[in-house]
């Protein structure tokens, strides 16, 4: 039975234009022995593969050295300049902190080594003074305490890094703990050398400690660090103007014991805690420093700041050793 629908179809499909294969024509469909002659001359297609001419006319690209197209004459030797010069740039490394300016731990390393260098050379300079004339070394040591704490107030409030300042502090201050070392060497012999070791400890386990991860800076460490650092700064000039002006005899108080422990010593121990605790918030400041490339001169309050956590740390450990051996 014939299907009327498939007639018209099939009835549709004999009457329709198909292309030279076979195939249905679209709507427009010339075949190419009746298309318009190109009016750029050649072959209908530009992009037909065959004969000397349409090869000729396939090749587009600029021999080199011709002149670039929307470039001025007298501009092409500029622009290929410049363009060397952009592929150069292009095809360098990239930029790493020192080609930026910012601040790397090796930046920290080295200035730490010249200021401890600097500290090493004026201890040895009071050392060397308090053997020759001790009271000349103590007339310096108090000028040089007066002059280390002006500085200390200057770098810390300064709107600007003042690497000469730092420099010079950490000169200046290294005299005075030289008188202070050699005075305790005179009372307690083999002190200092005790001290420096303990000191080396205690910042080396600290560092080793923040580099693997067991300590970590925070904001409550950060807040426990500082409160507790400003009351050891007013803590120890009450002390001196309490000793200075006979008030009270601040070594008969630090005898007291507690629990069998000189008051001292508890002291002593609490202000080296609080010390460790300044000590892993500065090498978190050079870590953050670091990873934010902040610029380079921060180095050198990272290294100030360090710096005077470690002077602490041993001044607390040298007197905390002259309690224990004052009771032996």
């Amino acid at each position: 039975m014939a299907n009327p629908v498939m007639n018209s179809i099939v009835k549709d499909w004999s009457t329709q234009q198909t292309t030279p294969a076979g195939y249905p024509a679209m709507p427009g469909y010339q075949p190419a022995s009746q298309q318009a002659p190109n009016p750029y001359g050649g072959s209908t297609n530009p992009y037909a593969q065959g004969g000397a001419g349409n090869a000729a006319q396939n090749t587009y690209p600029a021999p080199q050295g011709a002149p670039v197209y929307g470039v001025p004459q007298d501009q092409q030797g500029a622009y290929n300049d410049s363009m060397a010069s952009y592929e150069a740039m292009m095809n360098a490394p990239a930029a790493d902190a020192v080609d930026r300016g910012t601040m790397t731990f090796d930046d920290v390393v080295v200035k730490s080594i010249m200021c401890f260098g600097l500290l090493l050379v004026g201890a040895t300079a009071g050392w060397m003074t308090g053997i020759v004339a001790m009271n000349v070394a103590l007339v310096l040591f108090f000028a040089s305490c007066a002059v280390t704490l002006g500085l200390a107030i200057f770098i810390r409030l300064s709107k600007k890094i003042r690497p000469g300042a730092i420099v010079t502090y950490s000169l200046i201050e290294g005299f005075s703990l030289g008188v202070i070392s050699y005075t305790f060497e005179a009372f307690f012999p083999g002190i200092v050398i005790s001290a420096v070791l303990a000191t080396l400890v205690v910042i080396g386990t600290t560092l080793a400690a923040f580099m693997l991860g067991f300590v970590r800076n925070s904001s409550t460490l950060t807040r426990v660090a500082g409160i507790g650092s400003v009351a050891f700064f007013f803590y120890y000039l009450v002390t001196f103007a309490l000793s200075v002006t006979g008030m009270v005899d601040m070594r008969s108080v630090n005898s007291i014991t507690v629990f069998g422990i000189p008051l001292g010593v508890i002291i002593g121990v609490l202000a080296v805690f609080i010390g460790v605790l300044c000590l892993v918030r500065d090498f978190d400041a050079v870590k953050v420093g670091v990873a934010s490339n902040v610029p380079v001169k921060y180095a050198w309050l990272c290294t100030f700041a360090i710096m005077t956590d470690v002077i602490w740390i041993y001044l607390e450990i040298l007197k905390i050793l002259s309690y224990l051996m004052r009771r032996n």
